[in-house]
């Protein structure tokens, strides 16, 4: 799995420095996590505990738009 802070690549171990520069250490701002549902479960919550161990308590789940969800249909 890769993670990704816009469209640069970031090492695991990286994201939290990343975070860091991109929000100017601003741990109020909201972070959105999305992943393709290729991505394990386990390895998502891994990320958002990663996101967390970092002082990123914010955190909402972006889906990705075109799916039937995101166009306003009812998820089956």
């Amino acid at each position: 799995m890769t993670l990704a802070l816009g469209n640069d690549a970031v090492p695991r171990s990286q994201i939290a420095f990343a975070l860091d520069d991109a929000t100017e250490a601003d741990r109020l701002q909201r972070v959105f996590l999305r992943a393709d549902k290729t991505v394990p479960y386990g390895e998502l919550m891994e990320v958002m505990n990663l996101l967390r161990a970092a002082g990123y308590l914010k955190v909402a789940l972006a889906g990705l738009e075109g799916t039937a969800v995101g166009q306003g249909q009812a998820a089956p």
